[in-house]
């Protein structure tokens, strides 16, 4: 397995086909995971099989549907073709099928917008050619499933007489007869493949056309009727499903459904029908609906969004068609806001107002591009679960308000040209995913006063403010992400609590981390690199734990610690800061364990006059400076430390300071090894330490002088 493909670092094998493998991966650039698909370069399908996979990928990668797994990029890496695309966090269709643990009404759900996707596809001249349960995922947004088609790598585009006669690709299973017979398929031959899938929701995973090998199954679909339905499989369900299963499996493809929009039309007055649905809608739970589309043109049922909010039902699904809608809308109901087209195409212009606001339940926003009116946002939420996703998020003040309920926001980009780019308010709760914020003048995130805030595979910045500032007592737990902000990647308020994990802190004009009073952060795996002032800086009261950390590059101090602040680093590194490694200053208290201070334009580390701290087991190398330094009224204890290769003295000890070695090495400094002040106290050396660079004193006339190793030495 490669490291990289392109840009992307490969994690580990999702699984493999006859054709490829999938690995998961991650770019780096954005800090979120991906997909990455490669053609195998010993496939058996030969070097024209790797040619359409070229061609079709590049089509397939236009495709942005809500339904439809997005493709982020197609490239070549020293002859092996890839596409990194969404990495969607979920389980395929077949698991849920096989479990038998979620409704037939629900699965029904989720294929109503397999659907959906299938007819935008089909609208753009891609015809899969591979439906069946296992390139279907299924996602969870709070109650709602939502699917997600993918594998669009023996898709054909265009004209069918690219297929070479004779050669079929997809599971026999799912195959038209049509394809089977002529081999070649068109948008009703997808159609059959869903007909499979939904006899099989019915069946609990039996198939219409069994078999016990592909020439048996092949001959069952060209010659034999589909197995009949058991009374036991239609228990409890509409009767006017059994018929629309059998219609989609119709051996001519002008009996089946006309299109992937009426089997979405079909199935949706199917579940209108269900007993499960009624019941639940008089109950006052998600109800399936109508669908409105909005816009201008014949296939638009209104012209505006508040209109089709007034008309629509809980459950309903609101279709934007491409224009600009200049409204601010509040949306009160449980329903879906769909954009249909290219990203950018679908965009509501708030109008003295937000361009919309989110107060219901469940409601769900996609595709769509939201600009906020002078001093509104673009977004609004209010209260309950919503979600939003693959939205671009613009406007010249706050992009994104959160004033209530628990949001979630998926693969959208906040573009803010004024001072922040998201609020989250007292009591309210935010998940972002994926997707990026840029441009802030004062905070890319702002958590106020006990508001929470979640980012997964983030990209925060650039931005001239502060990538993310927590108010006092605000929470945020962070994973994957990279902050960049000229002000500072990251301001922890008083109170406030902080959990980073694989995170990268960077390129800010100050500090990566900005500690305040009595504030608390964890950082596991992360980098805080390239800042201006310090890594990480902790003052009064705060309290910060680094734990297998790169600390490298900031012109400033790698980590500086103020009175009162506590920060302890396990199995970090810190590397080549313009400033001493580790500064204590005066009432600090730093804990240091298996980590190493190398290569620092300055000290290693520097313990100031009252500050305290205790090393065990850390390395400290190559630092231009005194590798370690301990002022007036400064307290140190190393235990089994290396103090080696400095470019001045490995100790250098002041009046009225305190130091214990404990089995320690002190070795190959260029001007020795411990350095005492004229006043300095001897340190207390214990357990067999190994000083081979000697001691030296200063004298009266403040002149250095070697003197005898003390006893221990």
């Amino acid at each position: 397995m490669r490291e990289r493909l392109g840009k992307f670092v490969v994690s580990k094998l999702l699984g493999k086909g006859s054709m490829g493998e999938v690995y998961l991966g991650r770019d780096p650039s954005l800090g979120r995971e991906v997909a990455l698909k490669v053609i195998s370069t010993g496939s058996t399908f030969g070097e024209e099989a790797q040619a359409r996979f070229q061609r079709e990928a590049r089509a397939v990668a236009l495709l942005n549907h809500p339904n439809i797994v997005t493709v982020y990029e197609f490239g070549e890496d020293e002859g092996l073709h890839y596409l990194a695309m969404e990495y969607v966090h979920g389980e395929d269709l077949e698991t849920f099928i096989q479990r038998g643990k979620v409704s037939k009404a629900e699965l029904l759900r989720v294929l109503v917008q397999v659907c959906e996707g299938l007819a935008y596809a089909h609208e753009q001249g891609v015809v899969h050619r591979d439906i069946k349960p296992t390139n279907i995922l299924v996602t969870r947004h709070g109650k709602r499933p939502h699917a997600k088609l993918m594998d669009f790598g023996v898709a054909q585009m265009g004209d069918p007489g690219l297929t070479e006669a004779g050669v079929r690709m997809g599971t026999v299973s799912y195959m038209a007869p049509e394809y089977l017979d002529q081999g070649t398929a068109g948008a009703a031959s997808d159609l059959f493949a869903l007909g499979v899938i939904l006899y099989e929701v019915l069946t609990g995973g039996r198939k219409p056309f069994p078999g016990g090998s592909n020439a048996s199954i092949l001959s069952r679909i060209l010659l034999h009727p589909p197995e009949p339905l058991r009374p036991s499989d239609l228990d409890g369900v509409p009767r006017s499903l059994a018929p629309l299963v059998m219609r989609t499996l119709s051996k001519h493809p002008e009996d089946r459904p006309a299109d992937a929009e009426e089997l979405s039309s079909c199935l949706r007055a199917v579940l209108r029908e269900w007993p499960e649905v009624t019941a639940g809608a008089e109950r006052g739970d998600e109800e399936v609906s109508q669908k409105i589309r909005v816009g201008k043109g014949g296939q638009a049922h209104c012209l505006s969004l508040k209109v089709a909010l007034r008309q629509a039902r809980a459950g309903s699904e609101i279709l934007l068609l491409p224009g600009v809608y200049r409204e601010s809308v509040t949306v009160d109901k449980d329903v879906e806001i769909l954009g249909v087209g290219e990203p950018g195409e679908v965009v509501l212009e708030g109008v003295g107002g937000p361009s919309l606001v989110l107060a219901a339940g469940t409601p769900v926003l996609r595709g769509v591009t939201l600009r906020g009116a002078p001093g509104h946002p673009a977004l609004r939420i209010e209260r309950g679960s919503p979600v939003v996703e693959g939205c671009t998020l613009a406007g010249p003040g706050t992009c994104v308000v959160v004033t209530g309920g628990q949001a979630t926001l998926q693969d959208c980009r906040i573009l803010a040209t004024g001072p922040r780019g998201l609020v989250v308010a007292a009591l309210a709760q935010v998940r972002l995913e994926g997707g990026s914020i840029e441009g802030f003048q004062e905070a890319g995130v702002l958590v106020e006063s006990g508001g929470q805030v979640t980012l997964q595979a983030m990209q925060v910045g650039p931005g001239s403010g502060t990538a993310l500032r927590l108010g006092a007592r605000g929470q945020a737990t962070l994973e994957g992400s990279t902050l960049s902000g000229a002000a500072g990647a990251v301001e922890l308020g008083s109170e406030s609590r902080g959990q980073f994990t694989r995170c990268r802190l960077v390129d800010s004009r100050y500090a990566g981390l900005l500690a305040l009073e009595q504030s608390q952060a964890t950082l596991e795996a992360c980098e805080l690199a390239g800042n201006g002032c310090a890594g990480a800086h902790v003052l009064a009261g705060a309290n910060v734990v680094l734990r297998q950390c790169q600390v490298s590059g900031n012109e400033g101090f790698g980590l500086s610690v103020m009175d009162r602040g506590l920060a302890t680093l396990e199995g970090c590194q810190v590397r080549a800061n313009g400033g001493s490694g580790l500064l204590i200053h005066r009432g600090a208290t730093v804990q240091a364990r298996a980590t190493t201070f190398a290569e620092g334009r300055s000290l290693g580390i520097d313990c100031a006059d009252g500050g305290q701290g205790v090393l065990d087991g850390c390395e400290i190398v190559g630092n231009a400076g005194v590798g370690v330094q301990v002022e007036s009224g400064g307290s140190l204890l190393l235990v089994r430390c290396t103090l080696r290769d400095g470019r001045d003295s490995g100790l250098l000890l002041l009046d009225d300071s305190q130091v214990t070695l404990e089995e320690c090495v002190v070795h190959r400094n260029a001007r020795g090894g411990i350095l005492l002040a004229r006043e300095a106290a001897d340190p207390i050396l214990r357990g067999g330490n190994r000083i081979e660079d000697g001691f030296q004193r200063v004298d009266g006339q403040g002149q250095v002088a070697r003197v005898t190793p003390l006893p221990g030495s």
